[in-house]
């Protein structure tokens, strides 16, 4: 048994249509019947919102192969044509040229000279027109007759509106329209076309023999060109002739060389979908606007730096290098393009900053974001032009520490060495500055600093609250070397002069690492302290890195420490207060 097929809904579709629903185009897909397609289109054309023209254009970058659409894409068509509507005949332009697509196919041929046959490929357009529905002129039917079904069903997938011969005068009707604004106003002309180009896409041209399908954009880019022969229907290679052989040769070659024309080409260059258009635009520019180049504006050539295809990137860089304006550009404006993403860009535009600008010209803000950009060639920059700036006027401690959130790994050691060789050394040091070194997320400056640490030269090597910050890292390859340190450090304790370093690296050691002998360090780094108060802030931080341990002999040893040293300098209460705030009970000994 025959299912009928399910009828579309009219209210459906005037509910989406009224209420700006994305599904309105889908549902009006579903329709086929002539009449009411023709008077649906007729309100869909009146209507004055921005949405009902934005859905034409979606309804025109859609494959045009809905059963019935004729009349939707005929009335359409002479409505926007007659409006001089040039950007709606535009997406007209794309959509025409999409409608034919042939296919190479070999062909036998009779040579009469040598009376052979021989093979000879040809491009061939076949009938694939979607089933088109009975005329509503065809006259009353009679009683028997079925009434025409609603929708049709396609056989193909490829299947397109319109015979081959309609779907060639609609292309030809088209570019007339374009032809015509040429001669009337060159200016209108090519921002038109230039709009039309931008919406072709690289599936446009997926096969060589698509591109010159493109009837209108033949016209347009390569009317003039030798290689192309026009017949009433197609364009076509000429005999002994590539594709490779095309080069720009578009209609109206004037309007192209004019001013309008250039930012035409400019637009195309940057916003045009297939790389195929963008190329044709390229080669425009650099043979008839290539003094002009010189002098276009800064966002545009921005954004032709920071373009997808690495050919436009290459365009621009060759602009780039030959603008006019580059001693006088802004430094903000050098940074934005700095901070475009393309490392081959990137490298032009960083030997390009070296010969304008001078590091005077960036304040000392200016200078550690461009050092801590994550790009190699920017981050490069960065760090030669902060290295001249502070040989010449020392930065301030905490504007070096900034350092530590540089981004770039491949960079890190050496910023890092560098930033540690000025705020490192004894008059500069300042835990706070050299401790982000330690916690950075780049394991290269992690490792950097630790090498700096575990000189005997560096302060750092002999601060004990730095080593007791660092038993509370995240990372092990920082805990790993530490203990390493430490382990040589106690070795080599009775050749140091002083036994108090030996001692609160013992006590660290022995929380990471256990032992009883660490046990007696403990309770020395207590007395330490009581005989020499001035030794608190240095000392207590070891003290609270044992009472900390997850060892309950090296926590009880400690908390006894502490307490003595409360109980023989009460003075120092708030110290251990504050280098132990868990302490509750010292808060209850002071109350009591």
């Amino acid at each position: 048994m025959n299912v009928p097929p399910a009828q579309p809904s009219k209210l459906l579709l005037d509910e989406c249509f009224s209420a700006a629903d994305e599904r309105f185009l889908e549902t009006l897909r579903t329709f086929s019947s002539y009449e009411y397609l023709r008077s649906f289109t007729e309100r869909w054309i009146a209507d004055p919102r921005p949405w009902a023209r934005a859905q034409v254009v979606r309804y025109l970058q859609a494959e045009l192969d809905a059963p019935g659409h004729e009349v939707v894409v005929k009335r359409l068509f002479k409505h926007f044509e007659a409006a001089a509507d040039h950007e709606m005949m535009g997406h007209f332009l794309v959509a025409c040229d999409r409608l034919v697509r042939r296919s190479r196919r070999s062909v036998a041929v009779y040579d009469p000279e040598s009376g052979r046959c021989f093979s000879q490929e040809v491009l061939f357009a076949r009938p694939n027109q979607v089933p088109p529905q009975s005329s509503p002129h065809a006259g009353a039917r009679g009683r028997h007759q079925q009434p025409r079904p609603t929708t049709v069903p396609r056989d193909r997938p490829s299947n397109r509106l319109f015979t081959q011969r309609t779907r060639n005068y609609l292309r030809r009707r088209t570019w007339r329209y374009f032809r015509r604004l040429s001669y009337r106003k060159p200016a209108a002309y090519v921002a038109a076309v230039s709009a039309a180009l931008c919406d072709f896409t690289d599936d446009d041209f997926a096969r060589g023999e698509n591109i010159v399908d493109n009837w209108s954009l033949m016209h347009a880019c390569y009317f003039h060109h030798e290689s192309i022969e026009f017949t009433a229907a197609h364009a076509n290679l000429a005999a002994g002739h590539a594709l490779d052989d095309l080069t720009p040769a578009p209609y109206q070659p004037g309007a192209w060389q004019s001013e309008k024309g250039m930012i035409g080409l400019l637009r195309i260059a940057g916003s045009a979908r297939s790389s195929l258009v963008r190329i044709w635009a390229i080669e425009l520019l650099q043979r008839d606007h290539r003094d002009s180049l010189a002098i276009i504006d800064m966002p545009t050539l921005k954004r032709l730096l920071g373009h997808d295809d690495p050919r436009v990137q290459e365009f621009a860089a060759q602009v780039f290098q030959s603008h006019v304006a580059l001693s006088s550009l802004a430094i903000e404006t050098w940074l934005e393009l700095l901070g475009l993403s393309n490392p081959a860009v990137l490298t032009l535009l960083c030997d390009a900053f070296r010969h304008h600008v001078s590091p005077d010209r960036l304040d000392n803000n200016q200078l550690i974001e461009l050092t801590s950009a994550r790009p190699v060639p920017v981050a490069r920059l960065g760090l030669e032009l902060l290295q001249t700036r502070h040989a010449a006027r020392p930065l301030p401690r905490q504007e070096v520490a900034r350092l530590a959130a540089f981004c770039c790994p491949r960079l890190a050691g050496e910023a890092t060495q560098w930033a540690l060789q000025q705020i490192g050394t004894k008059e500069a040091y300042h835990l706070h500055d050299v401790i982000e070194f330690f916690d950075s997320l780049l394991v290269e400056m992690r490792t950097s600093a630790m090498q700096w640490l575990t000189q005997p030269s560096s302060p750092g090597y002999h601060d004990p609250v730095l080593w007791s910050r660092l038993t509370e890292t995240p990372f092990d390859d920082v805990r790993f070397a530490m203990i390493e340190c430490l382990e040589r450090r106690v070795t080599l304790a009775g050749q140091a002069a002083s036994q108090l370093p030996s001692i609160w690296a013992a006590v660290i050691l022995g929380v990471q690492r256990g032992g009883r002998a660490k046990l007696k360090a403990v309770r020395q780094v207590g007395t330490a302290i009581s005989r020499d108060p001035g030794q608190a802030e240095r000392l207590l931080p070891v003290l609270a890195v044992a009472t900390r341990s997850v060892r309950a002999p090296e926590r009880r040893s400690a908390l006894a420490a502490v307490a003595a040293l409360v109980r023989d300098r009460p003075e120092l209460r708030d110290s251990v207060r504050q280098a132990l705030p868990e302490l509750a009970w010292l808060e209850l000994e002071e109350v009591g």
